[in-house]
């Protein structure tokens, strides 16, 4: 009787243990998040006047520094700004220009930053 009290204690102890091992050894790979990248060094806000738009388009800014990292993006005509955040100082090149969905870009401008502060504020004619 002994024996089998015991075994019945060792199966209570044993089992959630073994459940739980198991467990995190199926489902461990799921909460495994990969490391975050370093945060930007510099914030891009181009700025633009929202009033002289016409008619509703999208804004895009692309940036691509001397070593071919490129760095894109885009918000509503409308909004009046964007920001980009920037992952080094140094010079960026590239283009703006306004777009709409199924048409080619238009009133593209190119454009060269240099970014050698942490908040960069850039006024730009608005792309029309």
């Amino acid at each position: 009787m002994y024996i089998a009290d015991r075994s019945s204690y060792l199966s209570w102890i044993v089992s959630p243990i073994v459940a739980t091992f198991v467990f995190w050894i199926c489902f461990g790979a799921c909460v495994d998040a990969p490391a975050a990248d370093s945060p930007p060094q510099a914030r891009v806000i181009a700025v633009w006047d929202p009033l002289a738009c016409g008619e509703p388009h999208r804004v895009v800014v692309e940036l691509e520094d001397d070593g071919g990292a490129t760095l894109t993006g885009s918000a509503p005509c409308a909004l009046g700004g964007l920001t980009l955040d920037i992952r080094h100082f140094g010079v960026w090149q590239g283009r703006i220009y306004a777009w709409l969905l199924d048409e080619p870009p238009r009133s593209v401008a190119p454009i060269q930053l240099e970014i050698d502060q942490a908040i960069v504020r850039w006024n730009v004619e608005t792309p029309r």
